[in-house]
């Protein structure tokens, strides 16, 4: 599935400061910096207002990560219109990235700047190796017609859980329900097969209940290991 492109700025907080206040030396052509206000005190954001890609405004957070040692492209929005798609999206931060970033990493950056993420959506960037083995099992073996209700993918399930929540690598809600919908990972069903058990993606309702659910059961395991000192 296709997912939104990342890019992280890694380094001390020293480092990251001298980069909020270096890179404004390399907007050029179509860039524009945004003068800081009282709502964007905690921002440094750039507006792209060319015609190569949609006009946007790119956002870094700087003051609530930057004690972190990185940085990241928050968000996205557009100036023209109501939203973006991941699309457009990712087109305007590599539009930045080339236009702005690259050219100060080739300038002798301190900082550790990344490569764009990929955009298609990578399951191990989220769980364990382990965890998506489990993940797979249930969903190649389980009734796609009941989710997790009989008692044998009920198990499958609460394993692919448990070993996420002792990984401590857990999907969001909302990404496990896209990707158990997506029939480039899982296969689409054939349209002859009247069978509910195999290698095809899950439909919108189950994936939004496994996925609410997921969530729920993650939460409970979390609270039960904290109040017991697990």
């Amino acid at each position: 599935m296709k997912t939104y492109r990342e890019l992280y700025f890694k380094g001390t907080s020293q480092q990251l400061r001298k980069f909020t206040k270096q890179i404004g030396n390399f907007v050029i052509g179509d860039w524009r910096q945004v003068e800081c206000t009282e709502q964007l005190r905690d921002y440094i954001s750039f507006d792209y207002i060319g015609s190569a890609v949609d006009n946007a405004r790119v956002f870094i957070d700087v003051e609530q990560h930057i004690e972190t040692g990185q940085l990241r492209v928050d968000n996205i929005v557009p100036l023209e219109k109501n939203q973006l798609s991941i699309d457009e999206y990712n087109a305007v931060l590599i539009q930045f990235y080339n236009d702005i970033i690259k050219p100060y990493k080739e300038n002798g950056a301190d900082v550790d700047i990344s490569q764009p993420t990929d955009d298609i959506f990578n399951p191990l960037s989220v769980i364990s190796e382990t965890a998506l083995k489990k993940l797979e099992q249930f969903c190649y073996c389980a009734n796609k017609s009941t989710g997790s209700s009989h008692p044998c993918d009920e198990e499958r399930w609460f394993d692919f859980i448990c070993q996420t929540v002792d990984d401590g690598m857990e999907f969001s809600c909302d990404d496990l329900a896209k990707f158990l919908k997506d029939e480039t990972y899982w296969g689409e069903k054939p349209k002859d097969f009247i069978g509910v058990v195999g290698k095809f993606a899950w439909n919108e309702e189950h994936a939004h209940k496994l996925a609410s659910e997921y969530e729920a059961l993650c939460n409970i395991l979390h609270y039960y290991k904290k109040t017991r000192g697990i």
